[in-house]
């Protein structure tokens, strides 16, 4: 019998483009999805078409596009919210959500993560400052950025890997995922000398909230973060889904299947 995986992602286009083109290419049947998911969709899942022959992974918007915005809908909404992603535990055997860092305060981002801090009931994987440190080829030198917004930050990447032949980000990321996923996965490991990857996102949580400087304003297009802490955990839903996770001491079994994909893809 299949297992199934939902991804919750923040993006309405580049996560859901990327994450399909990673599943498909580790065989999974994946399912992207248009729409935002709806608080009021729980009992859906019969619309997704799953296999029965292949893992299969749903990709979905989230209800709110940044974390400072989700957490306002649990304001009017808890009850609804809570028994989506109650109900969703049924039928996915694990439950992630994507999103970026961006611009939001250091207590949302512990509030979201106390919310979704397992992989049962939802775990959220996050990207500092965004998605697109995936494409990011000089982010070990980096110190600091300091950005008013992340479309800042995210065109640079875009010119860079125009200029040097990638096309864009997204294109540059489809095409050295793998690669990518190992540099993270050994800088996370280096960073807390942690085994268990399923550790990494509360690490890097802990780490983005203390590294990174967020400053506030009335007016919202005044404010501004300085971003010092340049990561993802993305490879924590592709291990849990390949079932590399079973044991606590895991980092070996995912650097391994990485490489041997990004060894498969010369």
């Amino acid at each position: 019998m299949p297992n199934n995986y939902l991804l919750v992602v923040e993006g309405t286009k580049d996560e859901k483009n990327v994450l399909q083109s990673v599943f498909e290419n580790y065989g999974f049947n994946v399912i992207k999805c248009d729409e935002k998911i709806s608080v009021e969709s729980y009992g859906e899942f019969y619309k997704y078409e799953l296999k029965s022959e292949n893992d299969n992974v749903v990709i979905i918007e989230g209800p709110r596009n940044r974390i400072h915005d989700f957490l306002m809908s649990f304001d009017t909404e808890y009850e609804a919210i809570e028994k989506l992603f109650h109900y969703s535990a049924y039928h996915f055997s694990g439950i992630f959500l994507i999103y970026d860092v961006d611009h939001n305060d250091n207590e949302d981002v512990d509030i979201m993560f106390n919310k979704f801090n397992n992989e049962s009931d939802g775990l959220l994987l996050l990207n500092s400052p965004c998605l697109e440190v995936l494409a990011d080829t000089n982010v070990d030198e980096k110190k600091e950025l300091k950005f008013n917004h992340l479309k800042e930050y995210k065109k640079l990447l875009n010119e860079y890997h125009n200029l040097n032949g990638n096309e864009n980000s997204v294109k540059y990321i489809k095409n050295h995922f793998n690669e990518i996923m190992m540099h993270f996965l050994e800088k996370n490991k280096n960073e807390f000398n942690e085994n268990n990857i399923m550790e990494h996102p509360r690490l890097i949580k802990n780490k983005i909230n203390l590294d990174n400087e967020r400053v506030n304003f009335e007016n919202r297009d005044d404010s501004y973060v300085i971003f010092r802490y340049f990561t993802t955990v993305l490879y924590v839903a592709i291990a849990y889904a390949n079932k590399l996770t079973n044991d606590i001491n895991n980092y070996e079994i995912v650097h391994s299947f990485f490489e041997n994909k990004m060894n498969e893809n010369k």
